[in-house]
């Protein structure tokens, strides 16, 4: 019985999901209220309350869940960590990103849109921000010749904003053209000047 709960219990949510997607499309966040998201999915109220406390909570909720399994999905594999990140081991890295991302590119490409949460961008820098912290650990300001935190925020504006052409452009190329161009971009580009390319490896 329990296993038929929590089936039921995510398929409620899920439609809860895809309720707001289509109502994001057409109203901002705070024009959105609990009675339009359980009427445009049609499950009843008690229903949306058994889980969520309220709108916040929901927003909340489903942001972390969506971060915590795309964190997940793109963990490196342990042969990469073991033997250092290169260009070839980096890009099936974002392969796993972009693959995420083209799977739930409705839920994006809404939450970065004009209507989006302004709190998702901001999830979507600090788990980037986690990633590239970790892997750039092992270096100083000093040894980087710029501080560290200011060629962290680069590469996040730069990918996100890359995320986010590719979702407004109708994802016209494949994750894995994406991951190629993220791969060139960093390594050739802003990595290879810094003489890191060789040398920084992937977070455990």
């Amino acid at each position: 019985m329990k296993e038929c709960g929590d089936r039921r219990k995510r398929r409620s949510r899920q439609y809860l999901v895809e309720a707001l997607i289509h109502l994001m499309n057409q109203k901002t966040i705070d024009e959105i209220t609990v009675h339009d998201l359980v009427e445009e999915a049609q499950v009843a109220r008690s229903t949306f309350y058994s889980q969520f406390e309220d709108k916040q909570d929901f927003l909340d909720t489903i942001v972390e869940e969506m971060f915590y399994q795309l964190r997940k999905e793109t963990k490196p594999d342990s042969y990469a960590r073991e033997s250092g990140l290169n260009s070839q081991k980096s890009c099936k890295y974002y392969v796993k990103h972009f693959e995420y991302i083209a799977k739930n590119a409705d839920f994006f490409r809404v939450m970065l849109g004009s209507n989006g949460l302004s709190s998702f961008r901001q999830k979507m820098e600090e788990s980037a921000r986690i990633t590239y912290t970790e892997i750039l650990s092992r270096f100083s300001d000093d040894s980087l010749s710029i501080p560290k935190e200011y060629l962290i925020q680069y590469i996040i504006s730069a990918h996100i904003g890359i995320t986010g052409k590719w979702l407004e452009d109708g994802m016209k190329y494949s994750p894995s053209y994406l991951a190629e161009l993220l791969t060139h971009l960093t390594f050739q580009g802003v990595f290879h000047g810094l003489e890191l390319d060789k040398i920084i490896e992937l977070p455990k």
